[in-house]
Protein backbone atom coordinates (compact mmCIF):
# COMPACT_ATOMS: atom_id res chain seq x y z
CA UNK A 1 0.00 0.00 0.00
CA UNK A 2 3.00 2.52 1.07
CA UNK A 3 4.19 1.82 -2.23
CA UNK A 4 1.30 2.48 -4.28
CA UNK A 5 1.15 5.68 -2.57
CA UNK A 6 4.30 6.49 -2.74
CA UNK A 7 4.47 5.98 -7.03
CA UNK A 8 1.27 7.94 -6.92
CA UNK A 9 3.35 10.57 -5.02
CA UNK A 10 6.19 10.22 -7.61
CA UNK A 11 3.34 10.47 -10.58
CA UNK A 12 2.12 13.92 -9.56
CA UNK A 13 5.46 15.34 -8.58
CA UNK A 14 6.37 14.38 -12.66
CA UNK A 15 2.61 16.58 -13.94
CA UNK A 16 3.24 19.55 -11.38
CA UNK A 17 6.90 19.95 -11.29
CA UNK A 18 9.19 18.22 -13.83
CA UNK A 19 7.33 18.71 -17.21
CA UNK A 20 6.83 22.46 -16.78
CA UNK A 21 10.64 22.99 -15.74
CA UNK A 22 11.50 20.83 -19.00
CA UNK A 23 9.26 23.33 -21.16
CA UNK A 24 11.21 26.53 -19.37
CA UNK A 25 14.54 24.93 -20.31
CA UNK A 26 13.93 25.64 -23.95
CA UNK A 27 13.24 29.29 -23.16
CA UNK A 28 15.88 30.45 -20.18
CA UNK A 29 16.14 33.88 -20.87
CA UNK A 30 12.00 34.15 -21.24
CA UNK A 31 11.60 32.25 -17.36
CA UNK A 32 14.58 34.41 -15.95
CA UNK A 33 12.88 37.85 -17.37
CA UNK A 34 9.29 36.21 -16.01
CA UNK A 35 10.95 35.31 -13.07
CA UNK A 36 12.26 38.38 -12.37
CA UNK A 37 9.49 40.80 -13.10
CA UNK A 38 7.34 38.78 -10.66
CA UNK A 39 9.89 39.15 -7.60
CA UNK A 40 10.95 42.86 -8.39
CA UNK A 41 6.71 43.72 -8.68
CA UNK A 42 5.72 41.84 -5.47
CA UNK A 43 8.72 44.18 -3.21
CA UNK A 44 8.30 47.04 -5.11
CA UNK A 45 6.28 48.91 -1.98
CA UNK A 46 8.91 48.10 0.68
CA UNK A 47 11.87 50.25 1.34
CA UNK A 48 14.34 48.56 -0.57
CA UNK A 49 12.11 48.38 -3.65
CA UNK A 50 11.23 52.15 -2.92
CA UNK A 51 14.71 53.39 -2.36
CA UNK A 52 15.61 51.12 -6.07
CA UNK A 53 12.58 52.13 -7.77
CA UNK A 54 11.31 48.61 -8.17
CA UNK A 55 8.09 50.27 -9.97
CA UNK A 56 10.55 51.21 -12.87
CA UNK A 57 11.75 47.97 -13.72
CA UNK A 58 11.51 46.39 -16.97
CA UNK A 59 14.12 43.91 -17.44
CA UNK A 60 17.56 42.49 -16.43
CA UNK A 61 19.81 46.08 -17.44
CA UNK A 62 17.37 47.76 -15.66
CA UNK A 63 17.68 46.10 -12.54
CA UNK A 64 21.49 45.75 -12.83
CA UNK A 65 21.35 49.84 -13.12
CA UNK A 66 19.46 49.98 -10.35
CA UNK A 67 20.34 47.89 -7.64
CA UNK A 68 23.81 47.62 -6.72
CA UNK A 69 25.53 44.27 -6.19
CA UNK A 70 24.44 42.99 -2.38
CA UNK A 71 25.63 41.14 0.21
CA UNK A 72 24.77 40.62 3.79
CA UNK A 73 26.37 43.39 5.25
CA UNK A 74 24.48 45.62 2.86
CA UNK A 75 21.12 43.58 3.55
CA UNK A 76 21.34 43.57 7.64
CA UNK A 77 19.69 46.92 8.23
CA UNK A 78 16.39 46.09 6.16
CA UNK A 79 16.72 42.33 7.75
CA UNK A 80 17.14 44.04 10.79
CA UNK A 81 14.59 46.42 11.03
CA UNK A 82 11.82 44.17 8.98
CA UNK A 83 12.52 41.88 12.37
CA UNK A 84 12.19 44.68 14.45
CA UNK A 85 9.37 46.61 13.48
CA UNK A 86 7.23 44.22 11.51
CA UNK A 87 7.38 46.55 8.34
CA UNK A 88 8.24 45.47 4.52
CA UNK A 89 11.42 46.97 4.82
CA UNK A 90 13.35 44.12 2.70
CA UNK A 91 10.24 41.83 1.58
CA UNK A 92 6.20 42.29 1.15
CA UNK A 93 5.34 39.22 3.15
CA UNK A 94 6.76 38.74 6.89
CA UNK A 95 9.19 35.87 7.25
CA UNK A 96 7.99 32.58 8.74
CA UNK A 97 10.91 31.84 10.27
CA UNK A 98 15.24 33.18 9.62
CA UNK A 99 17.76 30.17 8.46
CA UNK A 100 21.27 30.44 9.96
CA UNK A 101 23.95 30.54 6.79
CA UNK A 102 27.19 27.91 7.23
CA UNK A 103 29.80 30.76 6.27
CA UNK A 104 33.07 29.32 6.89
CA UNK A 105 33.71 32.58 8.99
CA UNK A 106 32.33 34.94 10.99
CA UNK A 107 29.21 35.64 12.77
CA UNK A 108 25.63 33.90 11.87
CA UNK A 109 23.87 35.26 9.35
CA UNK A 110 20.42 35.24 9.63
CA UNK A 111 18.23 34.25 5.96
CA UNK A 112 14.58 35.69 6.29
CA UNK A 113 12.28 32.58 4.69
CA UNK A 114 9.46 34.02 3.41
CA UNK A 115 6.04 32.28 2.94
CA UNK A 116 6.68 32.55 -0.70
CA UNK A 117 10.46 31.36 -0.25
CA UNK A 118 9.26 27.79 2.05
CA UNK A 119 6.43 27.07 -1.25
CA UNK A 120 9.42 27.55 -3.80
CA UNK A 121 11.74 24.76 -1.33
CA UNK A 122 8.98 22.61 -0.58
CA UNK A 123 8.45 22.55 -4.92
CA UNK A 124 12.12 21.41 -5.25
CA UNK A 125 12.10 19.32 -2.59
CA UNK A 126 9.25 17.19 -4.42
CA UNK A 127 11.05 17.50 -7.92
CA UNK A 128 14.08 16.29 -6.39
CA UNK A 129 12.59 13.38 -4.69
CA UNK A 130 10.89 12.66 -8.32
CA UNK A 131 14.21 13.06 -9.70
CA UNK A 132 15.88 10.69 -7.45
CA UNK A 133 13.06 8.20 -8.12
CA UNK A 134 13.32 8.18 -11.95
CA UNK A 135 16.91 7.67 -11.46
CA UNK A 136 16.99 5.03 -8.88
CA UNK A 137 13.57 3.54 -7.67
CA UNK A 138 15.10 0.48 -6.11
CA UNK A 139 16.53 3.03 -3.56
CA UNK A 140 12.34 3.94 -2.49
CA UNK A 141 11.78 0.47 -1.82
CA UNK A 142 13.00 0.64 1.84
CA UNK A 143 13.54 3.12 4.31
CA UNK A 144 15.19 6.32 4.03
CA UNK A 145 18.31 7.55 6.23
CA UNK A 146 18.21 11.17 5.69
CA UNK A 147 20.32 13.85 8.34
CA UNK A 148 18.51 16.88 8.52
CA UNK A 149 18.00 20.42 11.03
CA UNK A 150 15.55 21.12 13.73
CA UNK A 151 13.09 22.94 12.34
CA UNK A 152 13.30 25.35 15.74
CA UNK A 153 17.39 25.09 16.71
CA UNK A 154 16.96 28.87 18.73
CA UNK A 155 15.27 32.02 18.78
CA UNK A 156 16.68 35.75 17.92
CA UNK A 157 16.22 38.51 20.44
CA UNK A 158 13.07 39.81 19.12
CA UNK A 159 11.47 35.77 19.77
CA UNK A 160 11.55 35.27 15.91
CA UNK A 161 12.21 31.45 15.34
CA UNK A 162 15.57 30.05 13.73
CA UNK A 163 15.66 26.91 12.17
CA UNK A 164 16.39 25.12 9.46
CA UNK A 165 14.46 24.38 6.06
CA UNK A 166 15.39 21.06 5.46
CA UNK A 167 13.21 20.81 9.30
CA UNK A 168 10.46 22.40 8.13
CA UNK A 169 10.41 20.56 5.10
CA UNK A 170 10.72 17.17 6.75
CA UNK A 171 7.49 18.31 8.64
CA UNK A 172 5.28 19.39 5.03
CA UNK A 173 6.61 15.84 3.05
CA UNK A 174 3.31 13.64 2.46
CA UNK A 175 3.31 10.83 4.92
CA UNK A 176 3.89 8.27 2.62
CA UNK A 177 7.38 9.81 2.10
CA UNK A 178 7.63 10.77 5.89
CA UNK A 179 7.11 7.12 7.49
CA UNK A 180 9.85 5.87 5.23
CA UNK A 181 12.75 7.82 7.44
CA UNK A 182 14.08 6.17 10.46
CA UNK A 183 15.76 9.43 11.77
CA UNK A 184 12.76 11.52 13.44
CA UNK A 185 13.02 15.43 13.12
CA UNK A 186 13.42 16.08 17.04
CA UNK A 187 16.89 13.83 17.51
CA UNK A 188 18.29 16.96 15.27
CA UNK A 189 17.96 19.12 18.66
CA UNK A 190 19.96 16.99 20.85
CA UNK A 191 22.90 19.41 21.51
CA UNK A 192 25.20 16.63 22.42
CA UNK A 193 27.65 16.07 19.85
CA UNK A 194 28.18 12.53 20.05
CA UNK A 195 25.00 11.69 22.12
CA UNK A 196 22.82 12.97 18.96
CA UNK A 197 25.07 10.78 16.38
CA UNK A 198 24.82 7.77 18.79
CA UNK A 199 21.13 8.39 18.49
CA UNK A 200 20.95 8.43 15.02
CA UNK A 201 23.54 5.12 14.83
CA UNK A 202 20.94 2.97 17.43
CA UNK A 203 18.16 4.29 15.39
CA UNK A 204 19.62 3.27 12.27
CA UNK A 205 20.59 -0.18 13.78
CA UNK A 206 16.83 -0.69 14.42
CA UNK A 207 16.37 -0.81 10.49
CA UNK A 208 18.55 -2.96 8.57
CA UNK A 209 15.97 -2.53 5.30
CA UNK A 210 17.40 1.21 4.42
CA UNK A 211 18.22 1.89 1.02
CA UNK A 212 18.62 4.71 0.74
CA UNK A 213 20.71 7.62 2.72
CA UNK A 214 21.51 11.32 2.20
CA UNK A 215 23.06 14.13 3.92
CA UNK A 216 24.79 17.15 2.52
CA UNK A 217 28.00 16.34 3.59
CA UNK A 218 29.82 12.86 3.11
CA UNK A 219 31.50 13.51 6.13
CA UNK A 220 28.87 12.83 8.19
CA UNK A 221 28.14 9.19 7.58
CA UNK A 222 32.36 9.00 7.96
CA UNK A 223 32.19 10.54 10.89
CA UNK A 224 28.89 7.74 11.61
CA UNK A 225 30.97 4.86 10.89
CA UNK A 226 34.14 5.87 12.78
CA UNK A 227 31.30 6.22 16.05
CA UNK A 228 29.54 2.77 15.19
CA UNK A 229 33.08 1.29 15.41
CA UNK A 230 34.56 2.50 18.46
CA UNK A 231 31.40 2.30 20.38
CA UNK A 232 30.01 -0.94 18.82
CA UNK A 233 29.77 -2.94 22.38
CA UNK A 234 27.74 -0.23 23.54
CA UNK A 235 25.51 -0.24 20.42
CA UNK A 236 25.06 -3.99 19.81
CA UNK A 237 24.27 -4.37 23.12
CA UNK A 238 21.59 -2.26 22.84
CA UNK A 239 19.98 -4.11 19.68
CA UNK A 240 20.21 -6.92 21.63
CA UNK A 241 18.15 -5.79 24.13
CA UNK A 242 16.13 -2.94 23.52
CA UNK A 243 17.44 -0.99 26.16
CA UNK A 244 19.47 2.02 25.35
CA UNK A 245 21.31 3.82 28.40
CA UNK A 246 22.16 6.89 26.53
CA UNK A 247 18.72 8.07 26.11
CA UNK A 248 18.57 8.62 30.05
CA UNK A 249 19.93 12.14 29.88
CA UNK A 250 17.13 13.55 27.48
CA UNK A 251 14.24 15.01 27.94
CA UNK A 252 11.52 12.89 28.76
CA UNK A 253 9.07 13.42 25.85
CA UNK A 254 12.15 13.09 23.17
CA UNK A 255 13.27 9.93 25.11
CA UNK A 256 10.25 8.16 24.98
CA UNK A 257 10.01 8.90 21.19
CA UNK A 258 12.56 7.52 20.51
CA UNK A 259 12.41 4.57 23.45
CA UNK A 260 9.30 3.74 21.29
CA UNK A 261 11.34 3.14 17.94
CA UNK A 262 14.02 0.70 19.58
CA UNK A 263 13.34 -2.67 19.32
CA UNK A 264 15.42 -5.53 20.54
CA UNK A 265 17.28 -7.83 17.88
CA UNK A 266 19.36 -10.13 19.04
CA UNK A 267 20.04 -11.81 16.48
CA UNK A 268 20.92 -9.18 14.20
CA UNK A 269 23.37 -8.22 16.90
CA UNK A 270 24.60 -11.64 16.78
CA UNK A 271 25.74 -11.56 13.42
CA UNK A 272 27.28 -8.22 13.27
CA UNK A 273 29.57 -9.06 16.15
CA UNK A 274 31.31 -11.21 14.12
CA UNK A 275 32.40 -8.39 12.04
CA UNK A 276 36.22 -7.32 12.14
CA UNK A 277 34.54 -3.95 11.17
CA UNK A 278 31.43 -2.50 10.47
CA UNK A 279 30.66 -0.46 7.51
CA UNK A 280 27.30 0.37 5.49
CA UNK A 281 28.02 -2.60 3.31
CA UNK A 282 27.36 -5.51 5.83
CA UNK A 283 25.47 -3.65 8.31
CA UNK A 284 23.17 -2.19 5.54
CA UNK A 285 23.82 -3.92 2.29
CA UNK A 286 20.51 -2.98 0.76
CA UNK A 287 21.45 0.93 0.62
CA UNK A 288 21.01 1.44 -3.32
CA UNK A 289 21.51 5.24 -3.15
CA UNK A 290 23.95 7.84 -1.75
CA UNK A 291 22.58 12.08 -2.52
CA UNK A 292 25.09 13.80 -1.47
CA UNK A 293 27.66 16.73 -2.31
CA UNK A 294 30.07 15.51 -4.18
CA UNK A 295 32.28 18.56 -5.42
CA UNK A 296 34.92 20.71 -3.85
CA UNK A 297 36.59 19.50 -0.35
CA UNK A 298 32.94 17.15 -0.52
CA UNK A 299 35.11 14.93 -3.21
CA UNK A 300 37.96 14.32 -0.41
CA UNK A 301 35.31 12.57 2.21
CA UNK A 302 33.04 10.79 -0.71
CA UNK A 303 36.34 9.08 -2.15
CA UNK A 304 36.64 7.39 1.65
CA UNK A 305 32.95 7.13 2.46
CA UNK A 306 32.46 5.19 -1.32
CA UNK A 307 34.58 2.49 -0.39
CA UNK A 308 32.59 1.57 3.21
CA UNK A 309 29.29 1.10 0.64
CA UNK A 310 27.90 -1.81 -0.86
CA UNK A 311 29.19 -2.37 -4.45
CA UNK A 312 25.53 -1.90 -6.15
CA UNK A 313 25.08 1.98 -4.24
CA UNK A 314 24.99 4.63 -6.64
CA UNK A 315 25.57 8.34 -5.55
CA UNK A 316 23.46 11.34 -6.50
CA UNK A 317 24.40 14.69 -6.46
CA UNK A 318 22.78 17.08 -3.95
CA UNK A 319 23.04 19.96 -6.16
CA UNK A 320 24.37 23.27 -5.70
CA UNK A 321 22.56 24.55 -2.70
CA UNK A 322 23.06 26.63 0.23
CA UNK A 323 20.83 28.31 3.05
CA UNK A 324 20.37 31.33 0.27
CA UNK A 325 18.85 29.23 -2.30
CA UNK A 326 18.91 25.90 -4.33
CA UNK A 327 20.86 26.61 -7.06
CA UNK A 328 20.83 23.40 -9.38
CA UNK A 329 19.04 19.74 -9.35
CA UNK A 330 21.33 16.72 -10.34
CA UNK A 331 18.89 14.84 -13.48
CA UNK A 332 20.72 11.47 -13.35
CA UNK A 333 22.96 9.43 -11.61
CA UNK A 334 26.67 10.47 -11.16
CA UNK A 335 25.56 13.25 -12.83
CA UNK A 336 28.40 16.15 -12.82
CA UNK A 337 25.85 19.46 -13.00
CA UNK A 338 22.57 20.28 -12.22
CA UNK A 339 19.80 22.18 -13.52
CA UNK A 340 18.89 25.35 -11.80
CA UNK A 341 15.15 26.03 -10.76
CA UNK A 342 15.05 28.65 -13.40
CA UNK A 343 11.91 29.57 -12.69
CA UNK A 344 11.95 30.01 -8.85
CA UNK A 345 15.39 32.53 -8.58
CA UNK A 346 16.62 34.87 -10.84
CA UNK A 347 20.60 34.25 -11.29
CA UNK A 348 23.32 36.54 -12.84
CA UNK A 349 27.29 35.47 -13.44
CA UNK A 350 30.68 36.71 -13.95
CA UNK A 351 33.70 34.80 -15.01
CA UNK A 352 35.91 34.39 -12.61
CA UNK A 353 38.79 36.37 -14.17
CA UNK A 354 36.43 39.77 -14.58
CA UNK A 355 35.38 39.50 -11.17
CA UNK A 356 38.63 38.63 -9.79
CA UNK A 357 40.14 41.36 -12.14
CA UNK A 358 37.48 43.95 -10.53
CA UNK A 359 36.14 44.06 -14.13
CA UNK A 360 33.23 42.46 -13.85
CA UNK A 361 30.44 42.26 -16.98
CA UNK A 362 27.48 40.54 -16.04
CA UNK A 363 25.63 37.54 -17.49
CA UNK A 364 22.39 35.88 -17.38
CA UNK A 365 21.34 32.17 -17.47
CA UNK A 366 20.97 31.73 -21.33
CA UNK A 367 24.47 33.66 -22.02
CA UNK A 368 26.87 31.16 -20.30
CA UNK A 369 29.23 28.81 -21.91
CA UNK A 370 30.04 25.47 -21.77
CA UNK A 371 33.80 25.09 -19.95
CA UNK A 372 33.96 28.36 -18.31
CA UNK A 373 34.10 29.28 -14.31
CA UNK A 374 30.92 31.70 -12.97
CA UNK A 375 31.02 33.88 -10.09
CA UNK A 376 26.95 33.74 -8.94
CA UNK A 377 24.28 36.58 -8.05
CA UNK A 378 21.06 35.58 -7.00
CA UNK A 379 17.62 37.22 -6.37
CA UNK A 380 15.72 35.33 -4.92
CA UNK A 381 11.64 35.27 -2.78
CA UNK A 382 13.48 36.28 0.29
CA UNK A 383 14.58 39.71 -0.11
CA UNK A 384 18.16 38.62 -1.32
CA UNK A 385 18.65 41.43 -4.24
CA UNK A 386 21.51 40.46 -6.62
CA UNK A 387 23.07 38.75 -4.18
CA UNK A 388 26.68 37.98 -4.36
CA UNK A 389 27.31 34.26 -3.30
CA UNK A 390 31.01 33.91 -3.22
CA UNK A 391 30.65 30.69 -5.17
CA UNK A 392 32.09 29.36 -8.30
CA UNK A 393 30.52 26.99 -10.60
CA UNK A 394 30.91 25.33 -13.84
CA UNK A 395 28.90 24.84 -16.93
CA UNK A 396 28.66 21.07 -17.31
CA UNK A 397 26.70 20.96 -20.34
CA UNK A 398 23.20 21.70 -21.37
CA UNK A 399 19.71 20.28 -20.62
CA UNK A 400 17.58 21.43 -23.64
CA UNK A 401 18.34 25.49 -23.68
CA UNK A 402 19.28 25.95 -20.16
CA UNK A 403 23.11 25.55 -18.76
CA UNK A 404 24.04 22.78 -15.94
CA UNK A 405 25.84 23.98 -13.10
CA UNK A 406 27.91 22.39 -10.44
CA UNK A 407 29.52 23.85 -7.71
CA UNK A 408 33.38 24.31 -7.68
CA UNK A 409 34.53 25.57 -4.73
CA UNK A 410 34.10 28.84 -2.58
CA UNK A 411 35.50 32.08 -3.68
CA UNK A 412 37.43 32.86 -0.66
CA UNK A 413 39.44 29.13 -1.77
CA UNK A 414 41.91 31.54 -3.33
CA UNK A 415 45.10 32.71 -1.51
CA UNK A 416 47.73 34.96 -2.80
CA UNK A 417 50.95 35.22 -0.56
CA UNK A 418 53.39 36.83 -4.35
CA UNK A 419 50.51 36.85 -6.95
CA UNK A 420 50.06 33.36 -7.55
CA UNK A 421 46.62 33.36 -6.91
CA UNK A 422 46.15 29.39 -5.51
CA UNK A 423 42.51 28.22 -5.94
CA UNK A 424 41.09 25.58 -3.66
CA UNK A 425 40.43 23.38 -6.38
CA UNK A 426 43.89 23.50 -7.85
CA UNK A 427 44.75 22.26 -3.57
CA UNK A 428 41.83 19.30 -3.61
CA UNK A 429 43.72 18.26 -7.11
CA UNK A 430 47.63 18.13 -6.56
CA UNK A 431 47.25 16.60 -3.07
CA UNK A 432 44.35 13.67 -3.99
CA UNK A 433 46.77 13.02 -6.79
CA UNK A 434 49.67 12.32 -4.93
CA UNK A 435 47.79 10.53 -2.37
CA UNK A 436 46.77 8.27 -5.10
CA UNK A 437 50.43 8.00 -6.25
CA UNK A 438 51.67 7.14 -3.06
CA UNK A 439 49.18 4.89 -1.77
CA UNK A 440 48.14 7.31 0.92
CA UNK A 441 44.61 8.08 2.42
CA UNK A 442 43.80 11.45 4.57
CA UNK A 443 40.99 11.52 6.65
CA UNK A 444 41.09 15.45 6.30
CA UNK A 445 43.50 17.88 5.33
CA UNK A 446 44.21 21.77 5.01
CA UNK A 447 46.11 24.12 3.02
CA UNK A 448 47.50 26.98 4.82
CA UNK A 449 48.67 30.39 3.73
CA UNK A 450 51.75 31.60 5.89
CA UNK A 451 52.05 34.96 4.98
CA UNK A 452 55.13 35.40 7.50
CA UNK A 453 56.82 32.50 5.81
CA UNK A 454 55.77 32.95 2.37
CA UNK A 455 55.16 29.33 2.37
CA UNK A 456 52.38 26.77 2.57
CA UNK A 457 52.23 24.35 5.02
CA UNK A 458 49.86 21.12 4.10
CA UNK A 459 48.62 19.73 7.39
CA UNK A 460 47.38 15.79 6.98
CA UNK A 461 45.86 13.60 9.13
CA UNK A 462 46.36 9.83 7.23
CA UNK A 463 43.26 7.54 7.67
CA UNK A 464 45.15 3.87 7.84
CA UNK A 465 49.01 3.36 8.82
CA UNK A 466 52.30 5.41 9.76
CA UNK A 467 52.90 8.13 7.10
CA UNK A 468 54.99 7.91 4.09
CA UNK A 469 58.11 9.93 3.36
CA UNK A 470 57.31 13.23 4.49
CA UNK A 471 60.12 14.95 2.13
CA UNK A 472 58.62 12.77 -0.79
CA UNK A 473 54.99 13.30 -0.38
CA UNK A 474 56.14 17.52 0.24
CA UNK A 475 57.57 17.84 -2.76
CA UNK A 476 54.98 15.94 -4.93
CA UNK A 477 52.27 18.49 -3.80
CA UNK A 478 54.49 21.26 -4.35
CA UNK A 479 55.52 19.93 -7.80
CA UNK A 480 52.08 19.04 -8.96
CA UNK A 481 51.16 22.49 -7.33
CA UNK A 482 53.48 24.07 -10.13
CA UNK A 483 51.74 22.59 -12.61
CA UNK A 484 48.49 23.28 -11.87
CA UNK A 485 49.53 27.21 -11.66
CA UNK A 486 52.05 28.85 -13.94
CA UNK A 487 52.28 31.80 -10.98
CA UNK A 488 52.61 29.46 -8.48
CA UNK A 489 55.92 27.37 -11.03
CA UNK A 490 56.73 30.92 -11.28
CA UNK A 491 57.25 32.71 -8.09
CA UNK A 492 58.91 28.84 -6.73
CA UNK A 493 61.29 28.55 -9.38
CA UNK A 494 62.17 32.66 -8.71
CA UNK A 495 62.60 31.69 -4.45
CA UNK A 496 59.93 34.57 -3.76
CA UNK A 497 57.67 31.66 -2.17
CA UNK A 498 58.94 28.78 -0.46
CA UNK A 499 58.67 25.29 -0.48
CA UNK A 500 55.87 23.67 0.70
CA UNK A 501 55.65 21.40 3.64
CA UNK A 502 54.21 19.30 5.58
CA UNK A 503 52.36 18.39 9.01
CA UNK A 504 51.29 14.55 9.74
CA UNK A 505 47.98 15.20 12.43
CA UNK A 506 46.93 12.79 15.02
CA UNK A 507 43.66 10.93 14.70
CA UNK A 508 40.87 12.65 15.56
CA UNK A 509 42.02 15.74 14.40
CA UNK A 510 39.70 16.67 11.41
CA UNK A 511 36.42 16.36 13.74
CA UNK A 512 38.11 18.18 16.25
CA UNK A 513 38.21 21.03 13.68
CA UNK A 514 34.71 19.90 12.45
CA UNK A 515 33.58 20.42 16.23
CA UNK A 516 35.37 23.82 16.99
CA UNK A 517 33.95 25.61 13.54
CA UNK A 518 30.40 24.07 14.33
CA UNK A 519 30.64 25.82 18.48
CA UNK A 520 31.76 28.84 16.18
CA UNK A 521 28.56 28.96 14.47
CA UNK A 522 28.64 26.94 11.52
CA UNK A 523 25.72 24.41 10.70
CA UNK A 524 26.76 21.36 11.30
CA UNK A 525 24.20 19.76 8.57
CA UNK A 526 26.00 22.10 5.85
CA UNK A 527 29.64 22.14 6.96
CA UNK A 528 31.79 22.82 4.47
CA UNK A 529 35.68 22.60 5.12
CA UNK A 530 37.90 25.31 3.28
CA UNK A 531 40.98 23.00 2.13
CA UNK A 532 42.89 25.87 1.42
CA UNK A 533 43.10 28.98 3.79
CA UNK A 534 45.04 32.00 5.56
CA UNK A 535 47.10 30.88 8.12
CA UNK A 536 45.44 34.32 10.07
CA UNK A 537 42.16 33.60 9.31
CA UNK A 538 42.72 30.01 11.39
CA UNK A 539 40.41 29.64 14.49
CA UNK A 540 41.90 26.36 15.49
CA UNK A 541 45.26 25.63 16.97
CA UNK A 542 46.86 22.61 15.05
CA UNK A 543 50.22 22.78 17.26
CA UNK A 544 48.53 19.77 19.65
CA UNK A 545 47.67 17.82 16.79
CA UNK A 546 50.70 17.45 15.01
CA UNK A 547 52.72 14.32 15.42
CA UNK A 548 56.67 15.39 15.86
Amino acid sequence: MRGMLLRASMLVYEGLYWRPLKRRALRPETAQREVLSKLVSANRDTRFGLEHGFSDIRDPTQFRERVPVQDYEKLRPYIDEQRRTGKPALTAESPLFYAQTSGSTGTPKYIPITPAMLALHKREQALFSYLQFRACPRAFEGKAWGIMGASVEGRLDTGHVVGSVSGHLYRSLPRAIQSRFVIPPDVSSIAEYDLKYLVILRLALNEPAITYIGSPNPSTFLRLLDLLNDRRDVLLRSLETGRFEALDSLDPSLRDSISRRLKPLPAIAAGLRGQAELTFANVWPGIRLLTTWTGGSCGIALGRLRAKLPASAAVMELGYQSTECRGSMALSLEAAGGLPPLDHHFFEFVEQAQWDDGRPYFLTLDQLEVGKRYYVLITTASGLYRYFMNDLIDVTGFFHNTPLLRFVQKGKGVTSLTGEKLYEAQAIESVCGVESRYGLTSSFFLMVADEQASRYHLFVEPADGSPPDTQAIAEAVDRRLGELNIEYHGKRTSGRLGPLDVLWLKRGTGEAYKTACVRAGQREGQYKPAVLQYRRDLRFSFDDYVIH
